[in-house]
């Protein structure tokens, strides 16, 4: 199976075939997520998660092992490559990683679940030794619900069953935390596929 992510249009081909991701399948579900959000400031901070996405996984495992990850972030924000608000995330993102013992396995991984959708995980890890799906979220909420949907979607693309499910929540400028997730059975997430398409959403 041949899986293309097209980057300008955000947008995944399955042996040429266009196939939803899961971001938007999740539009779909909570279609009132961003209403009354102007199209430029989602725009500026889908830029922000983007970058900070980009550095988390440069930084990498081997960069956490070696403590090479602080002098990273500070040369970043000594040379002004990032702001303030990015480099208090990146260092609430290291502090977590230290406080629960996080040892990255795997950064940004495409999964899919048939030809019903694909779409990139951001980490799996092993948290205090459990192995775990994480998500990364930078948003100034952090939203439960859509993590639950995202996750378990993931999840099932992945082919694993995860003993543990997470968000690394680092809101601009603010304390960030690991928050675990609840996330939704196989079995919603195919009832709420089919609903869908009934309803020629999808």
């Amino acid at each position: 199976m041949d899986i293309e992510f097209i980057e300008k249009t955000h947008t995944y081909l399955i042996d040429g075939v266009l196939v939803p991701s899961v971001t938007t399948i999740i539009k779909e579900i909570l279609p009132d997520k961003y209403k009354g959000i102007s199209t430029r400031t989602l725009e500026k901070k889908a830029q922000f998660g983007t970058k900070g996405h980009s550095i988390i996984e440069t930084i990498g495992e081997a960069m956490m092992e070696n403590y090479e990850a602080v002098d990273y972030i500070n040369n970043l924000y000594n040379s002004q490559e990032i702001n303030q608000d990015m480099y208090i995330s990146l260092r609430e993102y290291l502090r977590l990683c230290r406080k629960h013992n996080i040892e990255v396995v795997e950064n940004e991984k495409i999964v899919n679940y048939g030809y019903e959708f694909v779409g990139t995980l951001d980490m799996i890890a092993n948290v205090n030794g459990i192995r775990s799906l994480i998500d990364i979220k930078f948003t100034a909420e952090l939203d439960k619900e859509y993590l639950a949907w995202q996750l378990g979607m993931y999840e099932m693309g992945s082919g694993e069953e995860f003993q543990k499910h997470y968000c690394l929540w680092l809101p601009k400028g603010k304390v960030g935390k690991l928050a675990e997730i609840e996330i939704k059975t196989p079995e919603e997430i195919l009832d709420k596929l089919e609903e869908l398409k009934h309803e020629n959403l999808l």
